[in-house]
């Protein structure tokens, strides 16, 4: 029976409410458990769990989860759409306009009202379903470069040659009631804000096997298709609690990961401390492992397909084959692929990270080089304005783990055993493809915490379980409080986000994304008192900044506001044309916020360096923007950070200043102590630390290199010093 989309709507529209109801995330969530489970119970009977249908629904429900579905569609596109397919009048547009507007609806809440007009009049045209709302968006999906090229090719087999986007989507929104276009709009942003469809909950509540079988193949269709299979089909949707173990384990037999769809990626913990890193890790055996900052692959190996097929998805799980095309030739080498000598028989799923690499300099560049070696569907996007590629520049590839070998499910065994089988299979080729080197810190002992600076994944954990396997743990310089990269920054102005206002949930606001700038004259102004000219450098949303300074950014700069324009009486603007960072009103008195990052990066088409992840720490009320950092000294700032140690001195001077805020949790002279230890060991253990650093390459935490010497050091003195 074809599932109504007019239910789902009903589902979606509940969870807004529930949103708006409370600002209490544990009531919001206990309301949505409540509706989830009545709504579920309800409509049992005709939800659809094979098939097609099956799939419709969950593309429906999760339309994040479809990474291969790109539509690329805009507000202003959609406008024209609505106006066209309800036939509005000047009046009516404009009132649906008022999205635009500061304090407005967001665009689909605009929608809902315009066409709520003509809800009361009767329809002759049969009620849609779900089914015929996902065929429509393959198609709008099929015409867009960024989908996947299988996408691409399944929808014009089926369909022939596509219409327009704009005609698809007016037949559609040409029958929809109102509240039904408001959620048609927001699927095709992929963004139900404010409402939350709880994943974990709803995916359970569809099979209770649904999340297992998304870990081992992280795709709709695919996961769907399981449920198909002949140990599967017969099982209980929703079967007694007793059961679940022994149902567990009898589909185990259908689930392992398959090549060339992409599993889930393991889940990590950000440890906020090194007490809470050693909660996190319990009594297990850690692996310290160093995460360089490159971008993620998932490579699938198929020695069936002609040319050993090599497939690669990113982090977001977009087939990222033929964009990645400069790394094939080193994935063949060091895999050895069409040679005698290759160990893989059948088919292998690895990970990894991307980089680029210089012969000259002999090291890993910074993470914003990638875009130039890297096409987005075919194409260099946001490199226009970057410096051309040198001729000493490649992708680097660094393995760090294994999910499958031919018929060996590597996800279910040990870190240690997946270690050991990667070390057997991948050669390794300098600048071209490595392997990351690690230390085993026992957590079960009395000094873990003193040993402790970053890590970890456990050695005897698996990287798949039907028990909930354990995530690995995160620990960064920019996750401990009074650490970091951190500066004064003028808030020189901002723009409202209708959705992000509605998400907050704090009332009516002017603006939720604010605007950071550096003062380009600092020194006239200082000596001269001249008229100071904002950069503006870089955007913080609601993601970046607490809604309690929000609400005073909020309350205090309505009264100092003023129409954007690149000068006004009391400062010049200059803004980066190819940012698009152009607020919508500025404040003649620009608040001084204190700002905190992960490093440094420089943005796409320019050429001038940022901080990495910004994050309003507090508003300063008693400092004026001639305390703040100039755009000269960020970019100095930036230059002393991205700088890798010329000798072991400004080594160990940047590993003492890194230990002595984390060991201060103990004694200063526990970090000190590191200093002196790391300089003996400089002068006498050079061939143990060269060792150590050649073998660096893989991927659980973010560690710095003069860190991971320490680390490395102390583990050492630690072992040597213990009785055996």
């Amino acid at each position: 029976m074809p599932f109504p989309f007019r239910l789902l709507c009903d589902l979606l529209e509940r969870l807004e409410r529930n949103a708006r109801r409370s600002s209490s995330i544990d009531r919001i969530q206990e309301l949505d458990q409540l509706t989830i489970l009545a709504w579920f119970k309800k409509h049992n009977a005709i939800i659809p769990r094979r098939g097609p249908e099956a799939v419709a629904f969950l593309s429906c429900l999760f339309p994040e989860r479809r990474p291969d579905r790109i539509f690329g569609l805009q507000e202003r596109q959609l406008e024209g759409v609505i106006q066209r397919a309800q036939c509005l009048g000047s009046s009516r547009m404009k009132d649906l306009q008022r999205w635009k507007t500061s304090g407005g609806l967001d665009f689909a809440s605009s929608v809902e009202r315009v066409m709520a007009i003509t809800d009361c009049e009767s329809s002759a045209d049969p009620e849609v379903t779900l089914e015929e709302i996902d065929d429509v968006l393959d198609q709008v999906a099929a015409l867009s470069s960024f989908s996947s090229a299988s996408l691409r090719e399944r929808v014009t087999t089926k369909h022939g040659r596509l219409s327009r986007a704009d005609d698809l989507l007016r037949k559609v929104f040409r029958v929809l009631q109102s509240s039904e276009a408001k959620w048609m709009i927001r699927m095709i942003s992929k963004n139900y804000r404010p409402g939350r469809v709880p994943e974990t909950l709803v995916i359970s509540r569809f099979h209770f096997l649904l999340p297992d079988l998304l870990r081992f193949q992280n795709s709709i269709p695919a996961a769907v298709g399981l449920l198909d299979s002949p140990n599967i089909r017969h099982m209980p949707i929703q079967p007694a609690v007793d059961t679940y173990d022994e149902l567990k384990e009898v589909a185990s037999k259908e689930l392992e990961p398959q090549v060339g769809i992409m599993t889930a990626r393991t889940t990590y913990e950000k440890a906020r401390s090194i007490r809470h890193c050693c909660q996190l890790a319990g009594p297990r055996r850690m692996s310290v492992e160093r995460k360089y900052d490159g971008e993620y692959c998932q490579i699938h190996i198929d020695l069936n397909k002609p040319g050993a097929g090599i497939k690669i998805f990113s982090k977001s799980g977009r087939d990222s084959t033929s964009d990645r095309i400069g790394i094939h030739r080193a994935l063949r080498d060091s895999l050895e692929l069409d040679t005698a000598g290759c160990k893989i028989k059948k088919r292998c799923i690895l990970e990894g990270e991307l980089l680029v690499w210089n012969d000259d300099n002999g090291r890993i560049e910074p993470f914003h080089k990638i875009r130039r070696h890297v096409k987005r569907s075919g194409r260099f996007l946001r490199a226009a304005r970057d410096s051309p590629v040198e001729s000493s520049e490649h992708l680097m590839i660094m393995f760090y783990d294994i999910l499958l070998l031919d018929d060996i499910v590597c996800g279910l065994e040990t870190r240690d055993e997946r270690r050991r089988l990667l070390q057997s299979l991948v050669r390794r080729i300098p600048g071209r493809t490595d392997i990351g080197s690690r230390e085993v810190i026992e957590f079960s002992s009395f000094d873990a915490a003193e040993r402790l600076r970053f890590v970890l994944k456990g050695c005897d954990d698996p990287y798949f379980s039907f028990n909930g396997s354990r995530p690995f743990i995160k620990l960064k310089k920019d996750y401990i409080p009074g650490l970091g990269d951190t500066a004064d920054f003028a808030i020189v102005g901002g723009r409202r986000d209708a959705r992000d206002g509605n998400e907050l949930g704090i009332g009516s606001l002017w603006w939720t994304s604010f605007y950071i700038g550096c003062v380009e004259n600092k020194d006239e102004v200082c000596c001269f008192n001249t008229k100071p000219t904002f950069r503006i450098i870089d955007t913080i949303d609601r993601h970046g900044i607490s809604k309690e300074n929000i609400t005073y950014l909020n309350r205090h700069g309505y009264f100092t506001r003023a129409p954007f324009a690149k000068s006004i009486p009391e400062f010049d603007v200059l803004c980066e044309l190819a940012r698009r960072l152009q607020p919508v009103e500025l404040f003649k008195h620009p608040f001084i916020v204190e700002v905190v990052g992960a490093g440094f990066d420089k943005p796409a088409n320019v050429g001038y360096f940022t901080l990495r992840f910004p994050r309003v720490l507090k508003v300063h009320e008693d400092r004026s923007f001639r305390d703040t950092i100039s755009f000269e000294e960020l970019q100095e700032m930036a230059q002393r950070c991205l700088e890798i140690p010329d000798d072991g001195e400004q080594e160990e001077k940047k590993t003492t200043e890194w230990f002595v805020p984390v060991g201060n949790r103990r004694t200063n002279s526990f970090a000190l102590a590191y200093a002196d230890s790391v300089t003996i060991r400089r002068r006498s253990n050079s061939s143990i630390r060269a060792e150590a650093v050649s073998l660096i390459p893989s991927a659980v935490m973010t560690i710095h290199q003069p860190q991971l010497h320490a680390l490395l050091h102390h583990a050492q003195m630690r072992k040597a010093a213990r009785p055996s």
